[in-house]
């Protein structure tokens, strides 16, 4: 062996001499860590270099993967992946491509320029001071609609747009919305508040602090209030009356006056329509005030009529049902006050919803089989019935007992179906019935239905049934 091996052939001597002694041992060695120790190269290697980052921004959001081009970073694509940070954030799913390439996933971090590192598994680093970007898209304001209300505030307003996010804040000439609520990135709902008389910038700003503004955005005011039309556009002295009243601006909180009577209710549904209860008040024509809750005020001059008006029911549907109740009916008329009362065959409807002054939505109560009237009542006493009958529909059944059987019976089961061959579903619950008869009440108009009847012994075995016997009922 030469003098040399101290020197630069030191580790190929090494070699050479297990694989003389252990040849097994030599067959297992990985070359790549057995590079020679030659003049300026360390035993750790050298420190891994960035050069670039493709793309270099990204959303705040994170998840853009990234290529970092650089040096030194791994000779082997089998081998353990540095570490990535993005100010200070690690990344995921670092992969190496080559050993001056590297893939990477950028994670999540707040908006603005960040310095990556990179850390091998040896400990080495390097880091790229500023070399990436976290961007966020700023938002747009493009309207805000009404623009214009109350000096009171209350006004609510869509704001229109692009990239708001949920949490985004909404201010008009510097004072904050009352509330705020997120729709979708390009729709926001606010609602302004309290403000001098005049025209406000509008600004919208995301969590992140990227802001939008509107200039002259919003105007705060008391000359936009309109009423437009009331309807309906009459009713009865006795008041009761549900009308819809059109304009605009209106307010949260606005009052509604007939003939300068309070309405007995008032329910805000937007900026252009407002629901209102009439009051009792005199016949005659009246003028239909709103006033919002900065005072601001508009009249529509004889916009209701009171006066003695006539109750009507024009049409019930669906116009059968069965005699246990329970049909959800829908009648149709006109002059229907708020606290009408239905009554079918006398006995009162167990549910009366009115949907409007010409539209009751009524659920029928028990009743026997047969036709009954419909009677709608106003709480002024008026009332109206319907021209033709709500019919209650049941089917009657009887049959004999065996006239001779060699077990006791004790009872009887009945089964109904839609078709003769059915199935068929048991009627009479888990208790046999003692009598040959049942009335069944649950059945619905112009249907046919199957019936079979077994009798029950004393052990609770049934015989084989007697039928399908079929029945129809009328429309």
């Amino acid at each position: 062996m030469k003098s040399n091996v101290l020197g630069q052939n030191l580790v190929t001597c090494i070699v050479a001499l297990l694989a003389a002694v252990a040849p097994l041992f030599f067959a297992a060695c990985r070359s790549d860590i057995m590079t020679p120790l030659g003049a300026g190269t360390s035993q750790q290697g050298a420190a891994p270099a960035m050069k670039s980052i493709v793309p270099d921004t990204a959303p705040p959001s994170g998840g853009t993967v990234v290529i970092i081009n650089g040096s030194n970073f791994s000779s082997s694509t089998q081998a353990v992946p540095p570490s990535i940070s993005f100010g200070g954030v690690p990344a995921a799913n670092v992969k190496i491509v080559s050993s001056s390439q590297l893939s990477v996933t950028v994670p999540p971090h707040s908006s603005g320029s960040v310095s990556v590192q990179i850390t091998t598994a040896g400990g080495l680093s390097s880091s790229l001071p500023g070399a990436f970007t976290y961007t966020a898209s700023s938002p747009t304001v493009a309207s805000v609609s009404p623009g214009s209300g109350g000096t009171a505030g209350g006004t609510v307003v869509a704001i229109a747009g692009s990239n708001f996010v949920s949490g985004a804040t909404v201010s008009f000439g510097g004072s904050a919305a009352s509330s705020v609520s997120f729709v979708s990135s390009t729709q926001l709902t606010a609602t302004t508040p309290a403000h001098a008389a005049g025209s406000v910038n509008v600004m919208i700003t995301n969590p992140d602090g990227t802001s939008a503004m509107l200039q002259g955005g919003f105007t705060f005011g008391a000359a936009s209030l309109t009423v437009s039309s009331v309807s309906p556009n009459s009713g009865g002295t006795a008041g009761g009356t549900v009308v819809t009243i059109t304009g605009s601006n209106f307010a949260s909180g606005a009052t509604v006056s007939f003939g300068g009577s309070a309405a007995s209710s008032v329910s805000f549904v937007s900026a252009t329509q407002l629901n209102a209860t009439t009051p009792a008040h005199a016949a005659g024509s009246v003028s239909v005030a709103v006033t919002n809750p900065d005072g601001a005020n508009a009249v529509l001059a004889g916009g209701f009529t009171f006066g003695t008006v006539s109750l009507t029911v024009s049409s019930v549907s669906p116009i059968s049902g069965p005699a246990a109740g329970g049909t959800t009916v829908t009648i149709s008329g006109a002059n229907f006050q708020t606290g009408v009362s239905v009554t079918f065959g006398g006995l009162a409807a167990t549910s009366v919803k009115l949907s409007n002054s010409s539209t009751i939505v009524a659920v029928t109560p028990q009743h026997s089989s047969g036709p009954a009237t419909v009677i709608i009542t106003n709480t002024s006493g008026q009332s109206a019935s319907w021209a033709s009958n709500f019919t209650f529909h049941s089917i009657d059944l009887l049959w004999d007992a065996p006239s001779a059987s060699p077990v006791t019976v004790t009872g009887y089961n009945v089964y109904r179906g839609n078709s003769s061959a059915g199935p068929f579903g048991r009627l009479n619950g888990p208790t046999p019935l003692a009598l040959t008869s049942y009335s069944d009440a649950t059945v619905s108009g112009a249907t046919t239905y199957y019936y079979e009847v077994k009798s029950v012994d004393t052990s609770g075995t049934e015989s084989a049934p007697a039928g399908p016997v079929p029945a129809t009922t009328s429309p």
